[in-house]
């Protein structure tokens, strides 16, 4: 039997591997939180790695070294095992890759979809019909997606990384996207919030898009997006009043169902909503939230005044198919995770930005991470200066794999 491993670039993204821990009862879920030691809110200089469960982590650096990295996301193919890493240039960007758990490393030093790129994501979905380029090809599809000046950029690849092809334009004046998720069949989704909340899709590798209108109130943020083996779409946002929200499609985004409440007793505002589906009806949310509240405050992370207090949330949801889903999350932080602003919306400039997220084992059991900024002994706005990665990992209760 391969030895467990989670994966995880903190500041980015989550990636859990071969985790082997029987499923759980019928019982509340709970969480136990792990620093990982791995620093970075968006400039990351390596990758956490655990062989054991998430109980301890080590630095595991990718090779050859990116010099400059302003963003960094990891995920893992589950199909294949292979573990890519991303790094944004702000011109292109440098993807690494590795079959051997991180022993050794592949690198394109251009691997984009062309143009000036920011806050980039990655993901692989099943081959769909797709001129094959030369040499071997991969089992799926590699896209790497950024934020452009114009329009989304999605490069794809159908040789592990090797080489890429540019996606058909789409997102034109409103290139601000989450980061994109396959269903079963190939067919890769991205959701928007930057001009309402949107959600666009590509059966053709890329060549066309379609983009679907979500009817719901929300807030200029980025919008997470996951899917069930049924087909179903999952989309986590921020609403109008700074609340996480939930809704739910059927129809390949066509129609919306929701908007279904996230709910905590109090919850005054919260950020960075990810998502990650199991099984049919079966998905987990996690978030930053705060029940402090100020007068004079608008709500806004980002204007957050100096004494607001900012925890992780983790909610397990295995009636989500249901007509009225039961979205209660836990708060996984004991101690507040930041002070003050979050994010770099509004007037803020703190250092906690915009990355976050959850992933699950094929044992069903989520994983969340978050940054902390406010480490053991820190007490206020000034003395939340730092950008530890820690994660949420559940350890009893329901999970994602009935």
């Amino acid at each position: 039997m391969r030895r467990p491993l989670v994966a995880v670039v903190l500041g980015s993204t989550l990636a859990t591997l071969l985790l082997t821990a029987p499923s759980s009862q019928a019982l509340p879920p709970a969480f136990t939180l792990v620093d990982s030691t791995v620093n970075g809110s968006e400039l990351n200089i390596g990758i956490g790695r655990s062989t054991d469960g998430g109980a301890t982590w080590t630095r595991h650096s990718t090779t050859p070294a990116v010099t400059f990295a302003a963003d960094r996301v990891l995920i893992v193919d589950k199909d294949t095992g292979r573990v890519f890493v991303n790094d944004t240039t702000l011109g292109c960007t440098v993807l690494s890759w590795s079959d051997d758990n991180g022993a050794t490393w592949r690198t394109n030093p251009a691997a984009c979809g062309g143009g000036v790129t920011d806050h980039q994501k990655i993901a692989v979905s099943k081959r769909v019909t797709y001129p094959n380029p030369a040499g071997a090809l991969y089992d799926n599809l590699v896209w790497v997606c950024a934020n452009g000046l114009s329009h989304t950029d999605c490069g794809v690849s159908a040789d592990g990384g090797t080489t890429f092809s540019t996606s058909a334009p789409h997102g034109v004046g409103c290139a601000f996207q989450g980061a994109p998720v396959a269903d079963a069949n190939g067919v890769l989704y991205e959701p928007t919030s930057q001009c309402g909340l949107h959600v666009r899709k590509t059966a053709d590798a890329g060549l066309t898009w379609t983009e679907h209108a979500v009817p719901f109130a929300s807030v200029s943020d980025t919008p997470d997006l996951a899917v069930t083996p049924d087909g179903t779409l999952y989309l986590a946002y921020v609403d109008a009043n700074w609340k996480p929200a939930l809704a739910r499609s059927t129809d390949g985004g066509a129609t919306w169902t929701g908007p279904y409440a996230v709910t905590v007793p109090g919850l005054v505002s919260g950020l960075f909503p990810s998502i990650v589906a199991g099984a049919d009806g079966r998905v987990a949310v996690s978030f930053y939230g705060t029940t402090d509240d100020d007068a004079g405050w608008d709500r806004n992370p980002g204007n957050a005044p100096d004494a607001i207090r900012w925890h992780g949330y983790v909610a397990v949801v295995t009636d989500a198919a249901a007509a009225a889903p039961t979205i209660a999350p836990l708060q996984v932080t004991s101690d507040p995770l930041q002070y003050g602003c979050l994010s770099k919306l509004g007037s803020c400039l703190g250092n906690i930005a915009d990355y976050a997220d959850i992933d699950a084992g094929p044992n069903g059991r989520v994983h969340a991470v978050f940054m902390d900024g406010c480490l053991p002994g820190c007490t206020s706005k000034a003395t939340s200066t730092e950008d530890r990665g820690i994660v949420a990992i559940q350890t009893s209760g329901d999970d994602l794999v009935p």
